[in-house]
């Protein structure tokens, strides 16, 4: 069984393997006229869930073509862990203004999306460590990159991938799962 749930341009699945995810969305149609789902001939009202996993992997805008590995992939479980655990470098993608508005993720540092290469690449040591209050990650450290929805913290994961931080992960719920959990 799957959990589902559609909303505007997001499906939410959990810990599920990629090919079984891949066959999924081949499966899966969105009606638009009639507000439902179609799903292996099957027909469910928008919203429906239907079963469960433990971790998220997001269909949105940014990964539609590209599905995120679910092995790079940290649940809201994995996250009550990390944020003990000052080896490992949480950080948030967003926008200062929007940290600012709604709160951060314990233990994390405030990277936006569009300065993260230059501060992983460009910083040094010090200027790092005096803009972020915390030493400089190496390439052997786990990177865990999270947002508002998941769609900025996969775009982050490629990034730091590509510059070689080859522990990196995502929080794919985010801040949206985070901050609906501590309530």
């Amino acid at each position: 069984m799957f959990t589902f749930l559609i909303s505007r341009n997001t499906v939410r699945l959990s810990a599920v393997r990629l090919h079984a995810v891949e066959n999924l969305i081949k499966n899966l149609s969105y009606t638009s006229k009639n507000k439902n789902i179609a799903f292996n001939n099957s027909t469910f009202k928008k919203g429906q869930l239907f079963s469960s996993f433990t971790r998220n992997i997001s269909v949105n805008k940014y990964n539609s073509d590209k599905m995120v590995d679910p092995q790079r992939v940290v649940s809201y479980e994995d996250m009550l862990k990390v944020i003990h655990q000052p080896e490992k470098v949480i950080i948030d993608v967003r926008n200062p203004d929007e940290v600012s508005a709604t709160g951060k993720i314990p233990s994390s540092i405030n990277i936006p999306l569009n300065a993260m290469q230059d501060a992983l690449t460009s910083m040094s040591d010090d200027e790092f460590k005096k803009h972020f209050q915390r030493t400089k990650p190496s390439a052997s450290d786990e990177l865990i990159f999270y947002c508002q929805s998941g769609r900025r913290s996969s775009e982050a994961l490629d990034k730091a991938l590509k510059l070689g931080y080859s522990k990196s992960k995502t929080y794919l719920g985010s801040w949206n799962d985070w901050s609906s959990k501590q309530k």
